[in-house]
């Protein structure tokens, strides 16, 4: 592996690793909780809407039915066309809540298709960085006699000597 790739590598690997990987939460997060939270709530009241419009359009029956029991044609007819209204408007919410129940199912499909997004791409950067670093460690030792020489003129560039040498023409320039 070339020495340039292998430093590109780990170059990359330790700028990924001070990263954190979407353990934070986001803006983004936030807002699609909030979202399927409403959309959640939306379809609760809904569903229990229906439930109340259920249970008024089976008592006006009950009504229309004891008002024909009774011989009251009046009365029955009311019963029954208030039974046919409440039947319109549980038709209409029972179309709503499957309306928002499909929605809600395409948002926690998306949602999920998304976090799995997520981790594939923390699993292919930790991959990334298991190479890199296995690239490094494999390496290490076969390193070529121009790396060694660079590395240790560099160490002896930053020796204390050098500084006080360093110090020393600086106060002869400045006078």
């Amino acid at each position: 592996m070339d020495i340039l790739k292998k430093v590109e590598l780990l170059i990359n690997a330790t700028a990924r690793a001070k990263l954190p990987h979407r353990s934070r939460r986001t803006i983004l997060d936030e807002q699609e909780e909030r979202l399927l939270a409403e959309v959640r709530q939306a379809v609760a009241d809904v569903q229990a809407q229906e439930r109340v419009l259920a249970e008024k359009l089976k008592a006006e029956q009950g009504q229309a039915q004891e008002a024909a029991q009774r011989g009251d044609l009046a009365n029955q007819q009311a019963h029954q066309r208030r039974a046919i209204e409440l039947a319109r408007h549980l038709e209409q919410e029972s179309i709503q809540a499957i309306n928002l129940e499909e929605k809600l199912a395409a948002l926690e499909e998306k949602l999920a298709l998304a976090k799995a997004a997520v981790e594939k791409e923390a699993q292919h950067a930790a991959e990334r960085d298991a190479e890199a670093e296995r690239a490094l460690t494999e390496d290490a030792p076969q390193r070529d006699n121009r790396t060694e020489a660079i590395l240790k003129t560099s160490k002896q560039e930053d020796s204390p000597e050098d500084s006080v040498d360093i110090d020393v023409r600086k106060s002869r320039l400045s006078d």
